[in-house]
């Protein structure tokens, strides 16, 4: 990567001086979201692993009844603790 002249970057256009000045605050943006999406990955990665519908009802506080439209008809209970199949 060259870093341009004043006359290449006079000349550019508004796109590509938009870039020469913003670029490297968007790259440095994203690489701060990578990194804050891994260490979220590092510490909840366990419960997120072991069941993702237990971590969600207990991260949110919610219950919820799901139930399967496929010929298997099965119906669930979530909460923060268990699955349960209902009957």
């Amino acid at each position: 990567m060259t870093i341009p002249t004043y006359e290449e970057y006079k000349s550019a256009t508004a796109f590509a001086r938009f870039r020469y000045r913003f670029g490297i605050v968007f790259i440095i943006l994203c690489w701060i979201f990578l990194l804050f999406i891994i260490y979220y990955m590092y510490t909840n990665g366990e419960a997120l692993a072991t069941n993702p519908l237990i971590y969600g009802a207990e991260k949110h506080g919610v219950e919820c009844y799901c139930h399967s439209t496929t010929d298997f008809n099965a119906q669930f209970f979530v909460n923060s603790t268990s699955i349960n199949v209902v009957e």
